[in-house]
């Protein structure tokens, strides 16, 4: 607690890692403009938001698309977990989930090197066993089944902290990735 360093290494860590996330953005953006991408889910814009205790650690989120209403829930989310990794999510229910459910499933070998939500809640982020699995470890039939068990479904990747330089373009691909599975690009 006499050591103000470790706060303002923590702030300065916390800044790079927005900035990070910024350029994220500004590809996703950039991407939905060039393509003319009309989807009413680009419609809400991006947003990054910052949090101190995801199990006890500081992250950082980035939204976009982020459709949340009544009747659908469309997110793909980009995250930065400290001590941890930068994942992107693809987080559909409702409507959503109906809609794009069987692109999901028909695109088994595309997802394979991503992980399965298998837990109930769908607000578990930390991609480890025994709440996530990977894709590739299943066969196609249990990735079905894990598409079609709970009121969600959620696709993540996961990429290293130690490789933060190369993370804005991995995470922009993951994101195109999702676009594509779920029939928004092609």
């Amino acid at each position: 607690m006499q050591n103000a360093e470790i706060i303002l290494t923590k702030n300065r860590v916390l800044e790079k890692m927005k900035l990070l996330l910024e350029e994220v953005q500004h590809k996703q953006t950039a991407f939905v403009w060039e393509n003319k991408l009309e989807d009413e889910i680009f419609k809400v814009s991006p947003k990054i938001s910052k949090g101190e205790n995801y199990l006890g650690l500081p992250y950082l989120i980035l939204d976009y698309p982020r459709q949340a209403s009544e009747h659908n829930f469309f997110f793909i989310r980009t995250m930065f977990w400290w001590g941890n990794f930068f994942s992107c999510t693809l987080h559909l229910a409702r409507d959503s989930k109906r809609i794009f459910k069987d692109k999901i499933i028909n695109s088994y070998s595309s997802l394979s090197n991503h992980y399965i939500s298998i837990n109930a809640d769908a607000w578990v982020h930390h991609l480890k066993e025994p709440d996530y699995l990977k894709i590739k470890s299943m066969t196609t039939e249990q990735f079905g089944k894990s598409c079609e068990n709970f009121d969600h479904i959620k696709i993540a990747s996961r990429h290293s902290l130690e490789e933060w330089n190369k993370s804005p373009s991995a995470l922009f691909e993951d994101w195109k990735l999702f676009l594509y599975v779920c029939g928004l690009i092609s």
